[in-house]
């Protein structure tokens, strides 16, 4: 009896399958198979080949180069013949209306009324297959699989990265946050601390003067308690009118300075700044998006074009045939073209069909995209006019703003990070939106078209 190992289906490999020799298989070792007898239906290793030979030399084994002529494994027939299903039972009929395979279980209770169910059996009479052909199909969607595979685990690893990265930025926010509130926690303290300084230099002056002015009464009374010769006019007449003016200003001070009050100091929080934070869901807005992942690709890889179509984009005003120079899809699908020839740009929608058009005020070359609404297409003469036009996308309308002018030719532009990269006929300049040159990144005057 032939002896199989265990197919390597079961361990989610690619479907290749090991034998055993039967000889040695009954002297309980595990020798993998060479040969394969088909008028003996028993495997061989190359030991055990040789003495078969010797004594049926009429009998032509299958090498593994022959494999295909070898028996299907049971493992393998236990797997492609049983139902999905109902593991209990065996594929034995076609429902050619569902395209289905049933077993007789299926056909019961899912195809008793379809008029087409046919025995396998019968169908394989008339019908061929090309096996090689469904392997080859297989490999290439299993390779795309991997592919796909790895760029979901590549995507798994980006998403946490950028995670992490937006997490320190969160912390970086609350850090901000709370340098903003302790510069405004120590500018309340400071002016809290000056508020104390000047009620207590106020106070303190007032009690130096209540003081003087103790000492100046106590002086007085001791000096007049010392005039005892009634004779002395003049003296008891300066004391007196000495006595009668502190008496005076003591009283003034008194009125002014009440026995009963006392400063303090209170504080008064700002209500607004609780108010506008309990508003607040939260530190600022959590967005997701996605994004092309760079992976690395067969240099050799051959692309593939599914399907192409060939859309008319002259409108009436046209004088000439259109030359598209440029072409731009903006975030809603809508597609922006830059034709040449007619000193124009125009809008075509989803179905390519033209919606919208500006005209420009000589030949446009290229376009960018600012923001999803706004371009900015390069227009050029070679020759005088040199200019960057922004257009605004609204209402599938083209709208025209403002222009940069600048000092010399300007073909391509690209947008990155708030600036243009705009080329010239040899060079690439970095500009400032606003049209401010920044600098030259790069020049090549060995020929006419290096930029």
């Amino acid at each position: 009896m032939a002896t199989f190992s265990q197919s390597t289906i079961d361990k989610g490999s690619d479907i290749f399958h090991d034998f055993f020799c039967s000889t040695c298989a009954d002297e309980k070792l595990d020798n993998t198979a060479n040969f394969y007898c088909e008028s003996c239906v028993k495997f061989y290793c190359g030991k055990c080949i040789r003495p078969h030979s010797q004594f049926f030399t009429k009998h032509d084994p299958f090498g593994r180069e022959d494999m295909k002529k070898w028996p299907v494994t049971k493992k393998v027939e236990d797997f492609l013949l049983k139902c999905d299903v109902h593991k209990d039972k065996n594929l034995e009929m076609f429902c050619s209306e569902h395209s289905e395979l049933c077993c007789t279980n299926c056909a019961f209770l899912n195809h008793r009324h379809c008029k087409k169910v046919t025995l396998i059996s019968d169908i394989v009479k008339s019908q061929s297959t090309d096996l090689q052909q469904l392997s080859i199909s297989i490999q290439t969607i299993l390779k795309e699989m991997k592919e796909l595979q790895d760029n979901q685990e590549a995507s798994i690893h980006y998403v946490q990265s950028s995670y992490d990265k937006q997490l320190s930025r969160i912390r970086k926010a609350r850090r901000e946050i709370n340098a903003t509130l302790d510069t405004i926690e120590q500018k309340t303290l400071k002016e809290m601390k000056d508020t104390l300084t000047k009620l207590q230099a106020s106070i303190k002056s007032e009690a130096d003067k209540c003081i003087r002015l103790r000492d100046e009464l106590r002086q007085l009374r001791d000096a007049i308690q010392n005039i005892s010769d009634k004779s002395k006019l003049e003296l008891s007449f300066i004391a007196t009118r000495k006595c009668e003016d502190k008496i005076e200003q003591y009283t003034t001070f008194l009125n002014t300075n009440s026995l009963q009050d006392k400063f303090y100091i209170t504080f008064k929080p700002n209500s607004e700044i609780v108010q506008y934070l309990s508003k607040l869901s939260g530190l600022g807005r959590i967005e997701h998006g996605t994004k092309t992942l760079m992976v690395q690709e067969n240099p050799n890889k051959v692309i593939t074009v599914l399907r192409k179509s060939e859309n008319n984009v002259k409108i009436s005003s046209d004088s000439n045939n259109c030359i598209i120079s440029a072409i731009l899809v903006l975030p809603d699908r809508q597609v922006l073209v830059v034709d040449n020839k007619n000193n124009n740009v125009k809008l075509l929608d989803q179905q390519y069909q033209v919606v919208s058009h500006c005209s420009v005020t000589k030949w446009p070359y290229f376009i960018c995209q600012i923001t999803s609404s706004e371009v900015a297409v390069t227009v050029d003469d070679r020759n005088n006019k040199h200019e960057v036009q922004f257009i605004t996308v609204n209402n599938r309308q083209l709208v025209q703003g403002r222009k940069l002018q600048l000092l010399r030719s300007c073909n391509g532009i690209a947008f990155n990070q708030g600036d243009l990269y705009i080329t010239s006929l040899t060079a690439l300049y970095k500009y400032k939106l606003n049209g401010k040159l920044v600098s030259k990144m790069y020049e090549d005057t060995s020929d006419d078209y290096t930029g």
